[in-house]
């Protein structure tokens, strides 16, 4: 017999439990036992758990069924794939032990099914199937397994990881630094430096090394808040030879240009990508003996049927210490009107620095070049701009720049290899805003390394994911209509989608049964080739 009893707490909830009589056959007498379903709402409707949510799971009660259990699995077969496709899973457990590696891959899977900050990981991981489903994973428990997390095991599983992802893999690849803010001074590793964010907070600075055609992050670094971009490559080029990765190619940004640089890479044998900053001398002086030469018919360069406005670019081959090096020159009319804007911006900002008397060591030259200075007795200081030195610029240097490179002799390939820098810029976004890692909310260094670790774990499956759907969606029209993804989903929308798809367990014979897929569902797994419904 059943029936259902209604117990109140101290809250002011009122909770419904299943009570079923049965003949305890073992102690020869009635007994009873009772289940939790949910609890009544306002209106004395009962809100039924997550046990027995589904359809399924309250007919199984009715027909006095048990529920073993009621998972939600729909973001959990995509996180597995994507682990299984990256191989994750193997590396983490080479470097960990078997519980430990579990629960950093299970947060890693909160993390990249957007559970938010980290302490709420434990309600995703009670709620959805992982790994780690069956341990005690309450707020402290999360904050213990990130504190444990060693350094020397993090550098295990980087020097792991990068030989695993070189297998197989193109060696060109994207180097990049982010700042990421925080209020916690306490921490060693938050300083006062160039925020990225434009944000009046301390920070870290984080380096990420991507591979470009795999588009799956390779190598990260942590570095103190104050730390240069130009003062990071000295550190990634002795852990690249620590891990024998030494013959690679990177694609770097203008901010890590520097003379140091350039000789510690070509010293190293790394290949790189590099834009040159306008304030380096000999760029100058490369527009202005080729200026005439560039803008020439056989140099014209187009990467698409479409493009209208005239692209150009030369190569000119040189040595530095000794290391042949190829300087490509690029001409576009399009940038010619951005490069001036964006003179005409930093103008305004320079002259504020020079009238509040707030000047910076790194932009002596721009004051130098483009302002005189004077003070009078009667007049103060008075700041005056050099009009023909800003009219040389619009006239002879707006819209060129130069990509410095010692591995591409080819002025488009070196072009063209460079734009995929992008990709790094949009994994710090994903990184920083889908998964929630815009502000370091942990307190102490070792919280902290064990954070931003599970962070660059999930931007791994992350980045896989976003792969195999972008692949899915410019591949729809080669399958039939009603199978094709609907639209080109988000990560946050996909995730949104996949969040109903559950899984409920039975006690003995009766085993389990899953949710009806919805057509998005069908379409996501299709894509990465589960079998569901």
């Amino acid at each position: 017999m059943s029936s259902l009893t209604y117990h109140r707490k101290p809250n002011g909830a009122t909770y419904v439990y299943r009570q079923d009589s049965y003949w305890d056959k073992a102690k020869k007498r009635p007994s009873s036992r009772q289940v939790c379903i949910g609890k009544l709402d306002a209106n004395g409707e009962i809100i039924y758990n997550h046990r027995f949510r589904t359809p399924e799971a309250r007919e199984a009660l009715e027909r006095g069924e048990t529920v073993a259990e009621s998972l939600l699995i729909g973001q959990s077969l995509v996180l597995a794939e994507a682990t299984k496709d990256t191989g994750l899973e193997q590396v983490l457990h080479r470097c960990f032990e078997s519980k430990e590696a579990d629960a950093l891959l299970s947060l890693s899977w909160a993390a990249a099914a957007g559970c938010g900050p980290m302490y709420l990981a434990s309600v995703w991981l009670e709620q959805n199937d992982c790994p780690a489903h069956k341990e005690s994973t309450a707020s402290p428990d999360i904050s213990k397994i990130l504190a444990s997390v060693g350094q020397s095991q993090i550098e295990d599983f980087l020097r792991e990881w990068t030989l695993h992802r070189r297998k197989g893999q193109s060696v060109q690849y994207c180097y990049d630094l982010t700042s990421v803010s925080s209020h916690n001074m306490s921490n060693p590793f938050v300083e006062w430096g160039h925020n990225r964010d434009k944000e009046d907070l301390a920070q870290i600075n984080m380096a990420l090394l991507t591979g470009i055609n795999s588009r799956i992050p390779t190598y990260y670094e942590i570095h103190p808040g104050s730390m240069s971009d130009t003062k990071t490559v000295a550190s990634f080029i002795m852990r690249m030879k620590k891990y024998g990765l030494e013959r690679i190619r990177i694609l770097l940004d203008r901010s890590f240009y520097s003379a140091t640089n350039i000789s510690l890479m070509l010293e190293a044998g790394i290949g790189f990508y590099i834009p040159v900053p306008s304030t380096v001398g000999w760029q100058g002086e490369l527009i202005d003996k080729y200026r005439d030469e560039v803008e020439m018919p056989e140099h014209v360069i187009s990467f698409s049927e479409d493009e209208c406005e005239a692209l150009y670019g030369m190569t000119v081959i040189d040595k530095i210490d000794g290391h042949r090096v190829w300087r490509h020159l690029y001409f576009d009319s399009g940038r010619r009107t951005e490069h001036i804007a964006s003179l005409f911006a930093a103008l305004r900002r320079w002259e504020g620095e020079l009238l509040s008397g707030e000047t910076k060591e790194k932009t002596k030259w721009a004051y130098e070049r483009y302002f005189t200075v004077k003070t009078t007795p009667k007049r103060g200081l008075k700041v005056m701009r050099k009009q023909e030195a800003i009219n040389t610029y619009k006239s002879d240097h707006a819209g060129y720049w130069v990509i410095l490179s010692n591995c591409e002799k080819d002025a488009k390939a070196a072009l063209e290899a460079y734009r995929e820098r992008a990709l790094v810029e949009s994994q710090f976004d994903d990184m920083k805003n889908d998964l929630a890692l815009s502000r370091v909310r942990t307190h102490g260094p070792n919280t902290m390394r064990g954070r931003i670790f599970v962070q660059f774990l999930s931007l791994i499956l992350t980045a896989r994911i976003r792969v195999v759907m972008a692949s899915a969606w410019e591949n729809r029209m080669d399958i039939s209509k009603e199978n094709r993804l609907s639209r080109h989903y988000s990560l946050v929308e996909m995730m949104m989608q996949l969040g109903t798809y559950r899984k409920t367990s039975f006690s003995n014979r009766y085993g389990a049964v899953v949710s009806a897929p919805t057509k998005a569902q069908l379409s996501i797994f299709r894509a990465f080739g589960i079998s569901a419904g």
